[in-house]
């Protein structure tokens, strides 16, 4: 969008002894941009490394980097990730195509060139691990990384440089922007805005509105230039469309009127709404207090493009990675978004995954958050908006989360009670059923019934507090295994408890003999949800279904069950075959994981909300807390349902027994580490799923689910190696 010739250009020196306060999701696409493949597998393989490498990089030249991450969505941002998301699918459907006209190269090169499809923000779980580890400090924005970044900027305060997009031109920054630094040549490459707005003979007014006019993360490029058959959108020519007006975006919108009748009839709505998110932008003062830049001149009807004011309590929870903002960024919009799919499938299934069978889920993780906000709120219905064509918008009627479920209240243990009763129980215990978080823990503990009956909160107003990390990971877990009906309210398994908890004592081993592949649990869970909710079976969907032919259910079943673990890989782009139906059911999967992960946090705001948990923590205890619980997205893609699906296609093509695990792994996943292993464990996972669900009865799940779990799991051991 700028012209190469207005970038300077500066020594990796100067930068020495300095924090560069950096826009992650600008750093993550540029990570993400490293691996063609990432549209089509439904996430990297190398990016773990590859934001390793790259921090040894910023450690060895004596450079500090400080992440800022986007918190809230602001007007108009999904918008423009629903448009973007679908030209993606645009894109990559051409890709697909190609792949399956065995043109293997030319369909690598086009999922390249759409790789911005998968989102920067699937990342941050990864990034922020990966901060922890190296006691490196990050920030989650109230809003916009770029505002709190410009708020760093202008009061020089935090950072000596900062990096990220040409957004940040937006905002009144006293420093260059940097755009790519090369640890190799020792160049960094910066825009300086002072010197573009000499450049351009225009003052700061002219730059932001020529800016937007080009577009932005929240509002679409003005329509008459950014029609396909014309060149890409300069700041340059919105200068000179600006001076031809009048130096109006009013009357620039009068004089093409006809394009944005057609086009976009409400253009200028969205670009007075998304100046005033620029006047107005929100952060984190260096006291730690939530402020909006101009206050005084902010217009009555501000929550239209700011949103509703949230207490500062909830938002220092977010700022330090304690809770995600997606329930809030719903509560002050008053709508709930689904984002654009990586395949562009809108199955019946997952439509009504993400419109219907999700939205108690909603209601519940509302319900534990809004009743402790401005009384306002409790009487907003909230709208769910999904990016399929033509898809009518769900509502969560406000009825519904007025006041939190009951059953969170009716856990009450002290942690000297669970260190009696299980005296290793901790993070760091060396088997997982005594391990905090784990879900075995949680899940197991609950069989002993003196223990269970402890955990019940018999004292009206009671003042327990968790304390320990361990003890409130723990607390947080029960009661969403409450909340969705694993435990019932005598705190004792549920028949689904009871299937989960078979399934977690038959992986054990499993998990003992391969202590470095962590989730396995997790990922059991996981799977009881999908099962829940009818999404984990071996019906095909209609856009797996052939063209005059069938497909094996045993197959479909073990394949869908692969995509919840991960196919261990070399840190480079992913080399083997692709499977469009598996990135499909990763998106069922994601939507689910996503979904438990909003409840998650919802329960944790819940207890520090209600002065249920020690509220003075240091930020390193927060990070630990979250990153214990589960359904954290910890990079997942669909490389290990793609191995099955291929290694038992494989097995059944052939008369005899067909190739072993070695031969496929050497032709169709030659970079995989260990497949023969990831084999081993997926059939164990397997198993131990199908002993839970034999525990079922009829009024859980039909005996004809039951069979196929059955049969698929024998059909597994006859072709395991």
């Amino acid at each position: 969008m700028l012209a190469r010739s207005r970038a300077s250009f500066g020594d990796v020196s100067d930068l020495k002894d300095n924090s560069i306060a950096i826009d992650a999701t600008y750093y993550l696409s540029r990570i993400r941009g490293q691996e063609p493949l990432v549209t089509a597998l439904g996430g990297p393989m190398a990016a773990e490394q590859s934001i390793i490498d790259d921090l040894d990089s910023w450690k060895a030249n004596d450079t500090t980097p400080l992440f800022i991450f986007d918190g809230c969505l602001v007007k108009g941002e999904y918008e423009q990730t629903v448009r973007l998301g679908l030209e993606a699918n645009y894109g990559t459907e051409h890709a697909w195509n190609l792949y399956a006209e065995n043109k293997a190269q030319e369909a690598v090169t086009n999922f390249g060139t759409w790789c911005g499809a998968y989102r920067p923000q699937s990342l941050y779980p990864l990034l922020q691990a990966i901060l922890r580890k190296r006691d490196l400090h990050y920030l989650v924005a109230p809003s916009k990384a770029v505002a709190q970044i410009a708020y760093f900027s202008r009061e020089e305060i935090m950072c000596g440089a900062i990096m990220g997009p040409r957004e940040l031109l937006l905002y009144p920054i006293k420093d260059a922007v940097i755009q790519e630094i090369d640890w190799e040549s020792n160049r960094f490459t910066a825009i300086d805005r002072n010197a573009l707005m000499n450049h351009l003979g225009v003052d700061e007014s002219i730059l932001v509105d020529a800016l937007l006019i080009t577009g932005c993360s929240f509002l679409p490029a003005f329509p008459a230039r950014a029609q396909p058959h014309q060149a890409a959108n300069t700041v340059r020519d919105a200068v000179n469309m600006l001076r031809t007006n009048g130096k109006h975006v009013k009357q620039l919108c009068s004089s093409f009127d006809d394009v944005l009748m057609k086009e976009q009839p409400d253009w200028f709505e969205k670009f007075c709404k998304a100046r005033m998110i620029v006047k107005h932008y929100i952060y984190i003062n260096e006291d730690g207090a939530v402020e909006i830049a101009n206050d005084d001149a902010l217009t009555t009807d501000s929550h239209e493009y700011l949103g509703i004011k949230l207490p500062e309590e909830l938002i220092y929870y977010m700022e330090y990675g304690l809770v995600g903002p997606n329930v809030a960024s719903w509560v002050i919009h008053s709508e709930a978004t689904v984002p654009p799919t990586l395949d562009g499938i809108p199955s019946t299934e997952y439509k009504n995954l993400v419109l219907s069978q999700l939205l108690p889920i909603k209601e519940l993780a509302l319900g534990l958050v809004v009743p402790r906000l401005n009384r306002g709120l409790h009487y907003k219905n909230i709208e769910v908006k999904a990016w399929m064509p033509n898809s009518q918008p769900a509502i969560i009627s406000n009825s519904t989360f007025r006041t939190a479920n009951p059953r969170v209240a009716t856990w009450d243990i002290e942690e000297k009670v669970v260190a009696q009763k299980f005296p290793s129980w901790s993070f760091s215990a060396p088997a997982a059923k005594d391990r905090a978080g784990s879900i075995a823990f949680e899940i197991l503990s609950l069989l002993k019934p003196e223990f269970s009956a402890s955990t019940i909160n018999n004292k009206a107003g009671s003042k327990t507090k968790t304390d320990s990390a361990h003890h409130l990971v723990s607390s947080i877990i029960w009661r969403f295994l409450h909340l969705r009906d694993y435990v019932d309210d005598s705190h004792e398994l549920t028949p689904w408890g009871k299937a989960l908890a078979a399934s977690i004592t038959h992986l054990e081993p499993t998990v003992k003999k391969f202590p470095k592949v962590s989730g396995l649990f997790e990922a059991l869970l996981l799977a009881f949800e999908l099962i829940r909710f009818d999404q984990l079976n071996s019906k095909p969907r209609q856009d797996e279904i052939p063209q005059g032919g069938s497909v094996d259910e045993s197959v479909l079943l073990a394949s869908r069950c692969a995509v919840l673990l991960k196919l261990r890989h070399e840190a480079i782009g992913y080399t083997g075959p692709l499977r469009k139906d598996m990135l499909a059911y990763l998106s069922q999967v994601s939507a689910v994981r996503d979904a438990d992960r909003d409840l998650v946090d919802s329960i944790t705001a819940h207890l520090f909300l209600n002065n249920k948990s020690k509220r003075n923590r240091e930020p390193k205890e927060h990070y630990e807390i979250a990153d214990a619980l589960p359904f954290v997205n910890r990079n997942h893609n669909a490389a290990m349902g793609v191995a099955v699906r291929t290694y038992l296609e494989q097995r059944g093509n052939d008369d005899s027994e067909g190739p072993d695990m070695d031969t496929i792994a050497m032709q169709y996943f030659p970079k995989a580490t260990n497949l023969k292993e990831d084999f081993e464990i997926f059939l164990a996972f397997f198993s131990a799923l199908t002993t839970g669900v034999k525990t079922l009865g009829q009024n859980e799940i039909q005996s004809g689910a039951q069979d196929a779990w059955s049969q698929t799991n024998s059909y597994l051991q006859a072709a395991s190696v």
